[in-house]
């Protein structure tokens, strides 16, 4: 995957993936999609086994977790690393104590983490695999991880179906081989998965890829193991699977991984991560599979510098959701045009430092109405909805979270104390940044071009003015009308907002 053309003085990035069962670091040279690694590192946090019950996460394996970042971070330090990209997965999406663990682990490592949605994460996977072997055809890639199953069907870098399933080599070791490695063990296991797999695995039927892979560290343990059955190498093939299962079930079957390298913690997983994998190639009708060393953090990497050299992720996101749902694009474009202009004049008394906040307020503005083809009068409700729980290529869980809620504020009533709890915004920012978007959906209910250079907005504390010249009207009594509603819903929650006309 190196590549000695990659310019030296090229800056360094680093990506780290925060899985289940380990936490891997990569820094790397990254220049017009050439991938130089230079230093890797890989840490087993364990992190799924303190998931309790009730899916919270215990104290020790919060501390393991923070003790490995704080290493990381000396390392990142050492190679004067600016930029790194940190992605949380399928333990910290489930735990409900995730907020306290990531102040602890933000602080330790001295970078913002991510959790990433299982379709994200599929994404990313699949990128790092494409561009690290340079496919241009159809791809299927499976990663089995320790706490979920991720499989993506695409063409050259676009995916087509991304699927992410609650079945990992941790989670169901401790469900169905907690007491012993035996057929009846991977039959259950087996059924599990072959029912999870059973409502999306005719997505993945539609075409014969013409490369499938299969990644990360169950792929890879599976790979060495299979030397154990068969003379086959460099591929996966069911029928050395199937082998392999009879011989773990063995008497010490287990015990032999040793011989070939795997050691103690892999080996007690990976009869369920073989479990996985026999049912997702008889589920997806796969006879084979070859294995890509390229996994999530170098999807990551791929990621950072695509967004500088073939466009925004989230561009082509929120073209296609717009395509999708039918956007009025000039409405939508007007509205994040007259944010932007609040957001500019309200932003040093505000303290609205934050380039990253601004962006998503614009995006919020863009996908404002993908809910109006659900209901015209309710449209807010719905639009929220969608952007909650769409799959939303280049957004992380908070991110989607902020999107929706600036939406689902747009219009008729704010419940301020509804408001959810978002890691990367305070709630004091977060009401700033809904009433500024309030003003400016109110600003365009027209829906006819306006000069918003006409406007000025001033914030004092709590308090807006806004000033608008008498030439920026084209309907003035029913515009008026609605800032002074809006000044009324204002004023009931602590909040002035000043209308004058010059």
């Amino acid at each position: 995957m190196s590549n000695l053309n990659v310019d030296a003085k090229s800056e360094l990035i680093a990506a780290l993936d925060l899985g289940s069962n380990s936490f891997h670091l990569i820094i790397a040279r990254l220049h017009a999609g050439k991938l130089a690694p230079l230093h890797k590192v890989k840490h087993r946090v364990r992190l799924r086994a303190g998931l309790n019950k009730a899916n919270e996460l215990s104290y020790e394996a919060m501390l393991r977790a923070a003790t490995s970042l704080e290493e990381m971070g000396v390392i990142l330090k050492e190679h004067k690393i600016k930029q790194c990209r940190v992605v949380a997965t399928h333990t910290l999406r489930e735990a409900v104590n995730r907020n306290a663990f990531l102040s602890l682990a933000e602080h330790s490592l001295g970078f913002p983490i991510e959790i990433i949605s299982g379709s994200e994460e599929a994404r990313l996977i699949y990128q790092g695999v494409v561009r690290s072997e340079a496919i241009k055809g159809s791809c299927l890639v499976v990663d089995i991880g320790g706490g979920s199953t991720e499989i993506v069907l695409g063409q050259g870098t676009d995916t087509h179906f991304r699927e992410s399933k609650n079945m990992g080599s941790i989670s169901f070791t401790e469900r169905y081989f907690s007491k012993g490695v035996n057929q009846k063990a991977f039959k259950r296991a087996e059924i599990s998965a072959l029912q999870k797999l059973e409502q999306c695995s005719h997505q993945f039927k539609k075409n014969s890829p013409n490369s499938i892979f299969a990644t990360s560290g169950t792929a890879k343990a599976l790979f060495k193991a299979i030397g154990l059955v068969s003379k086959t190498t460099g591929r996966l093939e069911l029928g050395d699977l199937l082998k392999l299962k009879d011989l773990l079930c063995q008497e010490e079957g287990v015990l032999k991984l040793s011989l070939v390298g795997i050691d103690e913690a892999r080996a007690t997983v990976l009869p369920a991560g073989l479990a996985i994998m026999i049912a997702t190639m008889k589920s997806l009708n796969l006879t084979a599979l070859t294995f890509c060393s390229a996994a999530l953090r170098e999807g990551v990497l791929f990621e950072m510098d695509q967004q500088n050299i073939q466009g925004d992720t989230r561009l082509r996101t929120r073209q296609s959701l717009q395509s999708r749902y039918q956007v009025d694009r000039r409405q939508a474009q007007q509205i994040a045009e007259t944010c932007q202009l609040l957001w500019s004049q309200a932003s040093k008394d505000w303290n609205l430092t934050s380039t990253k906040l601004r962006t998503l307020l614009l995006e919020a503005a863009y996908l404002y109405e993908v809910g109006q083809q659900i209901s015209v009068s309710n449209f807010q409700k719905h639009s929220a909805y969608i952007l909650a729980n769409s799959e939303l290529a280049g957004y992380n869980q908070d991110e989607q979270l902020l999107l929706s809620t600036i939406v689902n504020s747009g219009r008729k009533r704010f419940r301020r104390r509804r408001l959810p709890d978002i890691r990367i915004i305070s709630h004091k920012v977060l009401t700033r940044l809904i009433r500024l978007f309030r003003l400016a959906v109110i600003l365009n209910n027209s829906r006819r071009p306006l000069v918003i250079d006409l406007l000025s907005l001033q914030v004092a504390g709590s308090d807006m003015l806004l000033t608008i010249d008498k030439l920026f009207f084209l309907e003035k009594e029913v515009t008026m009308a609605d800032l002074n509603k809006e000044s009324i819903l204002m004023a009931k929650l602590g909040y002035k907002l000043t209308c004058q006309v010059v």
